[in-house]
């Protein structure tokens, strides 16, 4: 692998197609740590991302000196955040308008000042996970390489993503931008350090038949497989929760959630449902308060009440008065003062103590994440009157380098578990699953065991 890493290094252009599990991280961390002499630049797309390369780096004592890591989301912002005139930029500065960002940031990088500072900071530049870049993310990426040397890694089996629904680069087309082909990494480390290389032979084997947009053969497969019906659904899961040790995700489709039922089932066996990176849920409430009139206001809340609880109905009917202003004379204390606190209209305050309140209640919560940032933004608003949504900005700020690979049960779409590694893998797949791409993506998370449930 020597030679893939030195190729890594030193070439001024090219590419590595780099299956899930074969080394992809280590090969830039060794590339930069053993090669190159001087910083670069390492983008990929997403936090979870950035903090496998940085927990990497840091385990094989490369200095940080050698190398920055970023999203290209987060490079290409920080500066048109900074620069928006030079850019051309007309979007908002408090949360970014992701289709002008890369194109502002490709105006940027013809800027004589910027192209002087990025050849005085990096001498190179890496980018990861390249199946994922969207066309204007790519034209991004080729400004910079016209500046510095510029080497890619990425497989093309896991373009997934889609951002916002901008089109992804064709594989060919990157062949054809970075020409060069740096090598092969063919070697199945993931599952050969679990202790479970067949797996990971197999998963190898399989990619002829995802190429061709087939599935492969599943006969003699070192993977579990069995067919559902939804309502056997949440007993299996939980079954499988407790006959397997080490860490687990329940994987279901990119598009759409799992069965309501099936989520509560694994939240109440403390499983963490994984969230986007910018909390989409929360977000969505946040833009709905601050710009809509009362009915908006009500609808914002009630639509982020449903998708952040389960079991709310025997609070429902109170919350929804509550939430719409009908009067009500309830007994309880806790009530009452939520009815007192709804005379001002709908509030911060409001939704503060309604969240409590939830709370209070034992009701459980499937979008931790959401409640909790949501909490922490109402409680700086209401002591510093600052905006909602530079607040909102700001929290995401705060958590956007948080780790997922930490949660030890979780439930994932497709697109939330790339890049992830886990002991356990159960996918489930039903009508709506999604591309032979997402089945390949879930079939390489688990490195010990692999489960798949097609679902009725």
């Amino acid at each position: 692998m020597d030679e893939v890493y030195q190729a890594i290094a030193l070439s001024s252009s090219g590419f590595v197609e780099a299956p899930a599990g074969c080394g992809k991280t280590e090969a830039i961390v060794k590339a930069v740590g053993s090669y190159c002499e001087h910083r670069q630049l390492i983008l990929t797309h997403t936090h979870a991302g950035v903090d496998a390369l940085r927990q990497r780096f840091k385990a094989h004592q490369i200095p940080t000196s050698k190398y920055q890591i970023d999203t290209i989301a987060g490079w290409a912002w920080g500066w048109v955040k900074r620069y928006p005139d030079n850019s051309n930029y007309t979007g908002s500065t408090d949360i970014a308008e992701w289709n002008n960002v890369y194109s502002a940031m490709s105006n940027l990088l013809q800027k004589n000042f910027v192209q002087q500072v990025v050849l005085n900071t990096y001498a190179g530049i890496i980018v990861d996970e390249y199946q994922d870049c969207t066309i204007p993310m790519h034209q991004l990426i080729t400004q910079l390489k016209m500046i510095l040397p510029c080497r890619i890694l990425g497989d093309p089996l896991q373009a997934i993503f889609g951002f916002r629904d901008d089109t992804l680069i064709e594989w060919s087309d990157v062949e054809g931008e970075f020409t060069n082909n740096l090598g092969a990494l063919d070697t199945p480390h993931r599952w050969i350090k679990a202790g479970n290389e067949p797996l990971g032979r197999w998963l190898l084997g399989t990619r002829p038949a995802f190429f061709k947009n087939r599935e492969p053969d599943f006969n003699g497969a070192p993977i579990s497989r069995m067919r559902l019906g939804y309502n056997e659904l949440s007993r299996q899961l939980i079954g499988l929760t407790h006959s397997k040790q080490g860490r687990i995700c329940i994987i279901g489709p990119k598009s759409h959630t799992l069965p309501t039922g099936a989520v509560t089932a694994l939240v109440n066996q403390k499983y963490k449902v994984l969230e986007s990176n910018e909390l989409s849920v929360l977000k969505d409430f946040i833009q709905n308060f601050v710009e809509g009139t009362e009915n908006t206001k009500k609808n914002a809340i009630s639509n982020f009440l449903k998708k952040s609880y389960s079991g709310l109905s025997g609070e429902k009917n109170f919350i929804e008065k509550l939430i719409n202003g009908t009067t009500q004379n309830p007994r309880h204390t806790n009530r009452k003062s939520l009815c007192e606190t709804r005379q001002s209209g709908i509030t911060p305050a409001l939704i503060l103590d309604l969240l409590s309140y939830i709370e209070d209640a034992g009701i459980s919560c499937k979008l931790k994440e959401s409640v909790s940032a949501l909490k922490c933004v109402l409680e700086e608003h209401i002591t510093t009157t600052q905006s909602l949504s530079n607040l909102y900005a700001d929290e995401i700020g705060k958590r956007k380098h948080q780790s997922r690979n930490s949660s030890f049960r979780c439930i994932g779409s497709t697109l939330l578990i790339k890049g992830l590694e886990f002991d356990h893998a159960v996918i489930i797949r039903g009508s709506n699953w999604g591309t032979n791409k997402d089945l390949y993506v879930a079939l390489t998370r688990g490195s010990k065991s692999v489960t798949l449930i097609d679902a009725a």
